[in-house]
């Protein structure tokens, strides 16, 4: 995750949630409220279940799948093995606890939920698992108390709002924690209990030939290769990586045939990070995304190397202009502060620099946007479109041959804003911008 440019702050550990008996506190009070009840017979006789609310979505397939491996490993009794149904159609009633004492993997999720708001009374032990990185140390969950706990420490828990990562097919589940923390007599957690779901996400049946896999897919017409760790078949991170790495190192290789080796790698590194991140952000959180490695290290199109690319050409522009008269970025954006607007206007009135200072600038606006939304593709599409727009800029509006002085200083100011501008937008996409590609 590292090489991807994620890092966590806290890894919580199922285990602790177990030793520490979050369950217990947790259970005691879904009792107290009356939102787990004991059913005394039926085929559900001897669980602990909680009444599904109308409009809750039954659990697909997948759902009650994951279940049945769960109840698998554990003693069977009447309600356990029944339990694989709880969720399906005819079913009102959602199992917690099962009827030989285990609980369910969404009851330990309640607990974990409860943590989050700090409404259960209880918290971890805590100790440093990582280095520390780019924001801070890497923490974890510990059942025993630790030296380094109490050495400053960040507070973890107490979240006004929770935001639950998880793809689309546990939206049934999202929605029963919701609806715990409203009965238990919390309904402001359970409003601001978000599941920021996303769909699938599959190979392409190219990228999944070149990691290595049969695309079975293909026999059926399936435009895409599903990932399933039930099916055995799952992408490694790191094999991913380093398989897009490799790819980049000889784009980069090709191009820049002179940079040291050890230059090249990083700068691919780079490039790996750009395509993977970028392409997992440019559709909607509602679409199938089939990842496709060569589209996505394309340095044409819309990819995140294309954009590292536009930032580049900027970067170059910029320096081959100090190169030529010893003026840099900021000196470029003091002395356009003191010019007068003749300059702006291009060719016959033609206002090209302003549509490119005037779409940079919404950048705030866009990132407001996504935030409200809770949908990134507009940050992604607004970054491509200016991307676009910056390069149809560079061939029509030259900086560095252009005679008026004042009108390269403007326009110089305009390459110096969109490169600021696009550093910015591939920031908040985790993205970072080599020196050369």
């Amino acid at each position: 995750m590292a090489r991807l440019n994620v890092q966590y702050d806290l890894l919580t550990w199922e285990g602790d949630i177990l030793r520490l008996h979050f369950w217990n506190k947790a259970f005691e009070r879904l009792k107290a409220q009356g939102t787990v009840y004991y059913q005394e017979s039926g085929r559900l006789a001897g669980c602990w279940v909680m009444r599904i609310e109308d409009g809750i979505a039954h659990a697909p397939r997948d759902t009650v799948a994951r279940e049945a491996e769960e109840t698998a490993d554990a003693t069977a009794s009447a309600g356990d093995q029944n339990e694989g149904d709880a969720g399906g159609e005819d079913q009102a009633e959602k199992v917690i606890v099962r009827s030989n004492g285990t609980v369910t993997y969404v009851g330990k999720d309640m607990a974990y939920q409860f943590w989050k708001f700090g409404l259960l009374g209880e918290d971890f032990h805590y100790r440093l698992f990582g280095e520390q990185g780019k924001d801070g140390p890497l923490w974890a969950t510990s059942s025993l108390p630790t030296p380094e706990e109490s050495a400053g420490r960040p507070a973890f828990g107490h979240g006004h709002t929770i935001y639950n990562v998880i793809d689309v097919r546990q939206s049934y589940l999202q929605r029963l924690l919701s609806q715990a923390l409203a009965a238990a007599g919390h309904p402001g957690e359970a409003e601001r209990s978000i599941h920021f779901s996303y769909e699938m996400v599959a190979l392409s049946h190219q990228t999944a030939r070149q990691l290595g896999y049969s695309s079975e897919a293909e026999d059926a017409g399936r435009p895409f290769v599903e990932v399933s760790g039930r099916k055995g078949l799952g992408v490694k991170a790191d094999d991913l990586v380093d398989t897009l790495v490799e790819k980049a190192v000889a784009e980069v290789t090709r191009r820049n045939a002179e940079l040291p080796e050890e230059e090249r790698r990083r700068t691919a590194g780079m490039i790996a990070v750009a395509a993977v991140r970028y392409f997992m952000v440019r559709f909607s959180r509602g679409k199938v995304i089939a990842f496709d490695i060569d589209e996505a290290l394309s340095f044409e199109g819309e990819s995140g190397p294309y954009l590292q690319y536009s930032v580049v050409r900027a970067k170059n522009i910029l320096q081959k202009l100090r190169d030529r008269e010893g003026v840099d970025e900021e000196a470029v954006l003091e002395q356009a502060a003191g010019l007068g607007a003749d300059a702006l206007a291009g060719h016959d009135g033609d206002h090209g620099l302003w549509a490119l200072v005037l779409e940079a600038s919404r950048l705030d606006e866009i990132a407001q946007q996504a935030v409200r939304s809770l949908e990134f593709a507009g940050l992604a599409k607004w970054a491509f479109s200016l991307a676009q727009l910056f390069n149809a800029f560079y061939h029509r509006y030259p900086v560095l041959n252009e005679e008026r002085q004042d009108a390269k200083l403007w326009r110089a100011a305009g390459v110096a804003y969109f490169r600021i501008q696009m550093t910015r937008a591939l920031d908040l996409m985790g993205i970072d911008v080599p020196s050369r590609m």
